[in-house]
Order: C-alpha cells, then sequence, then structure tokens
C-alpha cells in the first residue's frame, strides 16, 4: 500500500504520485489517497482491484460508518484533476518554487532533512518551542503547520512550510527571512 497522500498532484506524469514517479504503479496493490492537499476538496480515495475493494467495502469500519463525498466536493476535487492534467505549467511552478526554497532554507542553516518535496520540514525537535515558532511565524504572517506526538516521536518535532504553485521567489524569501528570525529568536538556529 502507497500513501499519495503528498504525491498525487506533485510527483510522476501529469502529477499521478510517487508510485507514477518510480514506475512502480502496477506493482503497487493499494494506492490511498486524500482530496484534501493537491485536489483542495475534502474526502479520499483508495484505488485497488476489484476483489480487495470489495473486501474493505464490507470490513472496513471506517468505511461502513462513513457518509458519502458531497457531489459538490466531488466535483471540486474531479475539477482539480483536469486542471492538473490540462495545465502542467502549473506542475513546473511548483517544481521551480520547490527547488529554490529547499536551497534557501538549506542556505539558512535549517534542519531539513532529505527532503525533496513541495511540503518542508523545518525540524525543531521540541514540543513547546514547536508550538512557539509556530506562533511567532503566524504573528510575521507565515502559516506553518505544527507536527508534535503522535505523528511524529517527541524527538523529531518540526514545522511544515507548504508550497503552491503560485508562490513566488518573493514569497519564499520573506518567508525565508521571517522563519530565521523566529528559530532564531527561540534559540533553533
Amino acid at each position: 500500500m502507497v500513501d499519495e497522500a503528498h504525491g498525487l498532484g506533485v510527483f510522476g506524469k501529469q502529477g499521478r504520485g510517487v508510485c507514477d514517479h518510480f514506475g512502480l504503479t502496477h506493482e503497487v496493490d493499494l494506492i490511498m489517497g486524500t482530496f484534501s492537499k493537491s485536489l483542495a476538496s475534502i474526502g479520499g480515495f483508495i484505488a485497488a482491484d476489484s476483489s480487495i475493494i470489495n473486501w474493505l467495502r464490507h470490513n472496513a469500519r471506517t468505511y461502513i460508518f462513513s457518509a458519502s463525498n458531497t457531489p459538490a466536493a466531488t466535483a471540486s476535487a474531479l475539477e482539480a484533476l483536469h486542471i492538473i492534467q490540462n495545465e502542467p505549467e502549473r506542475l513546473e511552478a511548483l517544481w521551480e518554487a520547490t527547488n529554490y526554497a529547499l536551497k534557501r532554507f538549506r542556505e539558512a542553516g535549517f534542519e531539513i532533512g532529505a527532503t525533496e518535496s513541495p511540503i518542508i520540514p523545518l525540524y525543531v525537535r521540541d514540543t513547546e518551542k514547536t508550538f512557539m515558532v509556530t506562533k511567532l511565524a503566524f504573528d510575521e504572517g507565515v502559516f506553518i503547520n505544527p507536527v508534535i506526538p503522535p505523528a511524529c516521536a517527541p524527538q523529531d518535532t518540526l514545522v511544515r512550510v507548504a508550497l503552491m504553485a503560485t508562490h513566488t521567489k518573493d514569497q519564499i524569501d520573506r518567508a525565508v527571512e521571517k522563519l530565521v528570525k523566529a528559530f532564531k529568536a527561540l534559540d533553533l538556529l
């Protein structure tokens, strides 16, 4: 099973995900994803062969007790897929912004690991400071998401910078500048 929550709309040909990026789509039994990230909607999906889907339909408790997706959310996700397929310049712009941001965060001394994704982790490694840096950044006009236990190990707390195809180099530069200020205020850089 592969979770494409952060891969759909980002990796692979026409944003088909990491399975496509690595040429492994036909070797994966279940591909799961969400409509709430690249597709800017709500809901999600599981793709598999009919026998697996039939088993899930009758045995997955979360499926049995969930409501159907709304027609509006489904139409929104479908239109987002059409945009991803028909406007490749958006994916190109996303990767240009991503590569620029990765370079800038590394140059500024942030610990970001080996990430190559438009969702960039900035490690804090302290739960309280993770919330504090999130607040300081927000006060400076930079929206980041804290990641704390149980979503990660206690020593791996971080904030995530999520890039979009519409982010400009100037916006990225300002965000890096404001995040440097916030991290330095908490002795994290």
